[in-house]
């Protein structure tokens, strides 16, 4: 058994204001993050989808807004999800969530299977324009995107 205290995870000092709840805890079957956004701020970067991952996000404090599509060039719908309420995306639907409210939002994103290894980031290449989506890929260490059409990587 383990036991921690998200308020001691760090989630406020970490670029992404994230931390990993899996991890602390030892946890092998899922991922969880826990995450502290001020107003403005964003879970992800961008639009994007897990194809090999379900993901849930709880919100604990204050309200998220997540941008949700069926696809990369879909219209997309906006939900609003507030305290103690939970919201599910299945793989490969794309989703963002972010902080439109004045006030800090507190959320655990929980994934299962843990490792998402095919993620899609919706959005054409810059550098051919072929494509919907740009894939997910580390890029010398360093979190980036990759063209299926053409290969054109990028840091992002």
């Amino acid at each position: 058994m383990e036991t921690i205290d998200v308020a001691d995870l760090g989630a406020e000092d970490s670029p992404q204001n994230r931390a990993s709840v899996a991890d602390a805890l030892g946890a092998d079957d899922f991922a969880m993050n826990y995450y502290a956004l001020d107003p403005g701020e964003a879970f992800t970067a961008g639009l994007h989808a897990h194809l090999d991952q379900e993901e849930t996000f709880l919100v604990l404090e204050g309200e998220a807004t997540f941008e949700t599509a069926p696809g990369p060039t879909a219209d997309s719908d906006t939900v609003t999800v507030g305290e103690g309420q939970l919201v599910r995306f299945a793989p490969g639907e794309y989703q963002q969530g972010r902080n439109e409210s004045d006030a800090p939002l507190r959320a655990l994103a929980m994934g299962t299977p843990q490792e998402s290894t095919d993620v899609r980031i919706a959005g054409p290449c810059e550098a051919c324009g072929d494509s919907d989506y740009l894939a997910f890929a580390m890029i010398d260490g360093q979190p980036g995107v990759e063209c299926p059409e053409c290969g054109m990587q990028s840091a992002l």
